[in-house]
């Protein structure tokens, strides 16, 4: 049987890219929709829902020359970060030495939080066309057990910009791994991310 070459690399190049088509679909690569759904599958949906408004938060907005095409989600979450609560942090146009005004300044980011220190948890977003009523969300979880959960609002009132939010929490009485999830819901839009956390 005589095999063209040309078809043989052809048909290689296929199987290749169904490979790594199904490979990224089985949810390995993290992304805000796969959060979403993960959250709403194992009840973090709910927990996130009914999450208390915690109050003493700090907002920063950075405004942007942003100017969307057609199908732009009107927010993007950019990060979660947390590390030990302290003055000053987090800030907007702090970074000594840097070139522009768009940079932030945040406390250490560690994901292992330590005995006996009070916890600054921190969650950033880009509004790209939103102005109204925004809604933050934690949850802080170890299998299906809640450890801390958590909430603020805020009213954006112009668009076009990155938005951070963070705020001080008590340590839990908990040692071991868990999981903290962060979810901002504008509007109608809805996206969030999880970290791992241990928990000293």
């Amino acid at each position: 049987m005589l095999i063209n070459p040309r078809r043989a690399a052809i048909l290689s190049i296929a199987v290749a890219l169904a490979a790594c088509s199904s490979a990224g679909t089985t949810g390995t690569v993290p992304s805000a929709a796969n959060g979403q759904q993960q959250s709403v599958a194992d009840g973090l949906g709910a927990v996130l829902d009914s999450a208390p408004e915690a109050a003493g938060g700090r907002v920063l907005i950075q405004k942007l020359s942003i100017h969307p095409k057609g199908g732009v989600p009107a927010i993007l979450i950019n990060f979660l970060a947390n590390g030990p609560n302290q003055a000053g942090v987090p800030c907007i146009d702090c970074v000594n030495g840097a070139s522009t005004q768009d940079n932030v300044g945040l406390t250490g980011p560690q994901n292992y939080v330590l005995t006996n220190f009070v916890w600054q948890y921190g969650i950033s977003f880009t509004d790209i066309s939103y102005k109204g009523k925004c809604r933050l969300a934690w949850a802080i979880t170890a299998g299906k057990k809640i450890i801390d959960s958590f909430s603020a609002k805020l009213t954006l009132t112009s668009s076009g910009g990155y938005v951070l939010y963070a705020l001080a929490r008590p340590r839990p009485k908990y040692s071991g791994a868990a999981t903290e999830t962060g979810r901002v819901s504008c509007g109608k839009g809805s996206q969030s991310l999880q970290v791992p956390l241990y928990f000293e």
